[in-house]
């Protein structure tokens, strides 16, 4: 650390640590949030999740599309609450927990973006051997403080990759991020949303009351009430600032009653559910939708990806540990997903991925209803529902002997299967996509010719797929009124087995020629037979056009 600056940021934490007594070449701590006190954290910060999610994922999906990155949102206390990124690389972030749940402050972790731009409470970038613990030195990191509307400090907001890929532009990228984050909690709080530069997307922006009292400000915005008298009366004569009115909860989408009702009446008889579906299918948006209706609503409600689990760790994950259980664990032990169940219900999802040790382990919980945990002889009673879920063939499974064939039918009560969104029903996908649409932002629209673009593709990533385009899309058009074509990302997808792309009745599809065939109809007649203009206000090429008022698409 010779080369930087005494003042540096990275300076300063490395002297912050050797003053805690840290060591260089020690592990780092295994600072994990018992499953519970995540949960009450992801709760009290839902607003903030809600805007990461809505706003903010489509964002960086399209800045850092197809670089092994990964987002990460934190609260005040270093603690992750959410993350986002490639997949390849959230594998190898799993050596050092960098995951949901995970503390990265200074006393733990040593220097890193996340803990240290929380002391330094400004933006910084950590680079490789730059982190104090050695273990870490594989990674690169920049972090920006998240500031809520009244100035208070909420949490960070970083990036982390491998250091050999962390571009120049990452700080610059979580900057952007960070802002466009804080300024959708502005505009989430209900009062007069005063823009002071209308024509900068960066605008300085005040949340004003009624009567012009402050009620809130972005980042530029508290820059400019450092530098000018502030008359809130007189700003909003000026400037008639935007009524904000307090923001809702969405209604989540309905589920089926054909596939609720029976699964429902098995959980509430103890019999449990194997549900499979391909991914992105909705199967834990059905178990969630079955513990709002289930004589438990009111106990915990446990989703565990069992394929997210480090492998080195999953029992300890899974059946909780004693302080002291093996090198890194907390010393006040853990309460692990099935204890933190009690009461409730478990979902194990992606089961097929847990290995036979844990399998066998997860037979004799099932079993005898008690959980002993890692480094302890005394089990513990457990009370829960078992829902499991995969989008695999576990069947085939036991037969490659994979997956034991005991717990298989330990865990197949009843098997609930989950249609691929492409094999839904006409109506019922169109209803879905006006329904998220409505959600994600009332004021657009989709274009006729998106809507039959989104119909005809086959998302073979389903529901999951679907919200991340239509995501993206609002983004794209936000203030043109109209979602078009061009404002789909829809990649290009093979051929899915034993499906045909879209899952269309013969009269459904004319139905839709012959209403696109209408739509570039009346558009070339309202540009007076002018090809080039009817193409441009359809969002389509040329060659298209031509091929729907012959064929209807």
């Amino acid at each position: 650390m010779s080369e930087l600056p005494q003042s540096s940021p990275i300076q300063r934490s490395w002297q912050r640590c050797l003053h805690q007594g840290l060591s260089r070449q020690q592990s780092a701590e295994l600072d994990l949030l018992p499953q519970g006190e995540l949960r009450a954290r992801q709760e009290e910060h839902r607003d903030l999740l809600a805007c990461f999610q809505r706003f903010v994922l489509p964002l960086f999906a399209q800045l850092l599309a197809g670089r092994p990155c990964r987002l990460l949102l934190c609260d005040a206390e270093g603690a992750i609450l959410a993350a986002s990124g490639d997949d390849g690389f959230a594998r190898h972030a799993e050596r050092i927990f960098l995951r949901s749940g995970a503390r990265w402050g200074e006393g733990s972790k040593g220097t890193n973006a996340i803990g240290t731009a929380l002391a330094e409470q400004s933006e910084v970038q950590v680079l490789g051997a730059q982190h104090f613990f050695a273990q870490h030195s594989f990674l690169s990191c920049s972090a920006c403080p998240l500031l809520g509307p009244d100035g208070r400090l909420l949490g960070v907001l970083d990036i982390s990759t491998d250091a050999a890929h962390h571009g120049g532009d990452m700080l610059g990228t979580v900057r952007l991020l960070a802002m466009t984050l804080e300024n959708a909690l502005l505009a989430r709080q209900p009062g007069w949303l005063v823009d002071l530069e209308p024509q900068s997307l960066w605008s300085a922006r005040l949340l004003l009351g009624e009567s012009g009292e402050l009620l809130g400000a972005n980042r530029a915005g508290r820059l400019w009430l450092d530098q000018y008298p502030f008359d809130g009366r007189q700003l909003l004569r000026e400037r008639r600032g935007l009524k904000l009115e307090a923001s809702t909860t969405p209604t989540p989408v309905s589920v089926p009653q054909d596939q609720g009702a029976v699964p429902l009446k098995m959980l509430e008889r103890g019999i449990s559910l194997l549900i499979e579906g391909e991914t992105g299918s909705g199967k834990e948006h059905l178990v969630r939708a079955l513990h709002r209706q289930s004589s438990r609503q009111g106990q915990p409600l446990m989703c565990v990806n069992c394929g997210a689990l480090p492998a080195d760790l999953v029992e300890a994950e899974l059946f909780g540990y004693v302080g002291g259980a093996f090198s890194g664990a907390r010393s006040q032990g853990s309460q692990g997903y099935l204890r933190a169940a009690h009461g409730g219900i478990l979902m194990l999802d992606e089961i097929g991925e847990l290995p036979l040790s844990a399998q066998t382990r997860l037979l004799r919980v099932l079993q005898e209803r008690a959980v002993t945990p890692v480094g302890s002889h005394r089990p513990e009673s457990v009370d829960f529902w078992l829902v499991s879920a995969s989008h695999r063939d576990l069947a085939a499974m036991v037969q490659a002997g994979t997956f034991r064939e005991d717990l298989y039918y330990r865990i197949c009560g009843w098997r609930q299967s989950l249609a691929p969104l492409r094999a839904r029903p006409l109506a019922e996908r169109r209803a879905l996509i006006l329904h998220l649409l409505r959600e994600m932002d009332p004021a657009l629209r989709l274009d006729e010719a998106a809507e039959r673009q989104l119909l005809a593709h086959p998302l073979p990533g389903n529901v999951r797929q679907l919200k991340q385009v239509l995501e993206v899309a609002c983004v794209l058009a936000e203030g043109l009124g109209n979602i078009l074509p061009s404002h789909l990302h829809l990649h290009s997808a093979p051929q899915l087995p034993g499906a045909a792309p879209v899952s269309m009745a013969p009269e459904e599809e004319a139905t839709l020629r012959e209403q696109s065939r209408l739509r570039v109809q009346q558009t070339l007649a309202a540009c007076d037979g002018n090809v080039s203009e009817a193409a441009r206000r359809l969002g389509i090429s040329r060659t298209t056009l031509y091929r729907t008022l012959r064929t209807g698409g």
